[in-house]
């Protein structure tokens, strides 16, 4: 039976290469990276040739002018400040890809060595991995088809050219978000073995109940070899969220670009969807199975938000999950010894010094609150958008 987990990382992989978004060699046996000079230079090429056709694709045009002919002057300036925007995105990427590109072999060197530690990590985020490649692959794919189907009778070498480019961009954000999203998904993975362990631990040091005598060799060894267990659980959760805020640092960027990406077509997802009942004409010269696609891709393309919202959100709430099970060591009924203790307090101390923050680009935190706030702004300036259009088209 073939393994989705590896079918989709080994698709994962072939993609971000031939698109020129990873500019080194992974061996996907063994996890090891390499910095080799046909990796940095086919990423070059590609990453320049990608740049030549966006400039001649964005550049004016007779088709273009054509495609744009039956459309009003707001939802030609929609659609460029999202299409800019998406470019942007891509860029910034394609430019943190060199910029960092230590890191990213650091990164990825470090969560290779937390996976041999914890193998069945990969378990514990197997499926959530599996839908987010599914989903983003259909979207993608219904994007291709609308782009062809749209500009049939129209199309040209350069215009397959053009469409190649978008398609492109779409693919390195695609990878970009990817990346990120499997990150957490095993950072999350590690949570919730921690939190495993962490509750079996507490569950122990529950059952040796009140501290006897000092002179009980016994429970003094107990609580010790409890204390080293939960040391190794303090330096496993240590480490997982430093390489959640190091990954945070070098997807910086990245990160404040894809969610203007998505805040942006998401407003104007709206305001075509009312422009769809506004103006019948707009899909006159539509195919039904480009309707379709477009219908399939509009519900796959949010879905595809969704799972990557709630995929930080469920890092979050493991992290939180861990907190309270930490809380519950004052629910004893006696106290334990003092190595016990002392370890019990350090793991504390250390969350209480160092809160789990996942912020982009320093700028908002993503959790459950932005999240609505974003939301609210959304539908806040969609119905400016679409007032707009009522008063003046």
């Amino acid at each position: 039976m073939v393994d989705l987990v590896k079918f989709w990382v080994r698709i994962g992989y072939l993609y971000a290469r031939f698109t020129g978004t990873l500019n080194f060699e992974v061996d996907l046996k063994t996890g090891r990276t390499r910095v080799t000079r046909g990796a940095t230079i086919y990423s070059a090429f590609a990453n320049l040739f990608l740049i030549s056709i966006l400039a001649h694709h964005f550049g004016p045009s007779k088709i273009k002018c054509e495609l744009w002919k039956d459309i009003s002057s707001l939802h030609e300036s929609v659609f460029m400040i999202v299409s800019w925007l998406r470019v942007s995105c891509a860029l910034a990427a394609l430019a943190s890809r060199w910029y960092h590109r230590r890191r990213y072999i650091r990164l990825i060197s470090c969560f290779r060595r937390l996976f041999l530690q914890n193998p069945e990590v990969m378990r514990l985020c197997r499926r959530g991995f599996i839908s987010k490649c599914f989903v983003t692959s259909v979207a993608e794919i219904m994007q291709f088809l609308v782009s062809i189907l749209t500009v049939w009778d129209k199309l040209t070498i350069a215009l397959l050219l053009g469409i190649w480019g978008v398609m492109t961009v779409t693919a390195i954000m695609n990878v970009a978000i990817t990346q990120y999203f499997f990150a957490l998904g095993n950072a999350r993975g590690h949570y919730i073995l921690i939190n495993r362990k962490l509750r079996a631990l507490l569950g122990e040091a529950q059952s040796l109940g009140p501290r006897r005598k000092r002179r009980n060799g016994v429970f003094i060894t107990k609580c010790c070899f409890l204390a080293d267990r939960l040391d190794e659980i303090a330096q496993t959760q240590s480490e997982v969220q430093a390489l959640i805020e190091g990954m945070s640092k070098i997807y910086g960027l990245q990160i404040l670009c894809l969610c203007l990406t998505y805040y942006l077509t998401c407003v104007a997802n709206i305001y075509i969807l009312f422009s769809l009942y506004k103006y019948n004409g707009m899909t006159q010269s539509w195919s039904k199975l480009g309707m379709v696609a477009a219908a399939i891709f509009f519900i796959f393309y949010h879905i595809d938000c969704v799972i990557n919202s709630y995929n930080v959100f469920y890092l979050l709430d493991a992290h939180q999950e861990m907190h309270k099970l930490l809380e519950q060591r004052n629910l004893f009924p006696g106290a334990l010894d003092e190595r016990l203790e002392s370890a019990f307090d350090s793991f504390e101390l250390s969350l209480a010094r160092n809160p789990l923050n996942l912020k982009c680009f320093g700028l908002f935190r993503l959790n459950r609150y932005s999240a609505f706030d974003v939301g609210n702004s959304i539908l806040i300036n969609s119905v400016l958008l679409i007032q707009y259009d009522m008063q003046n088209y």
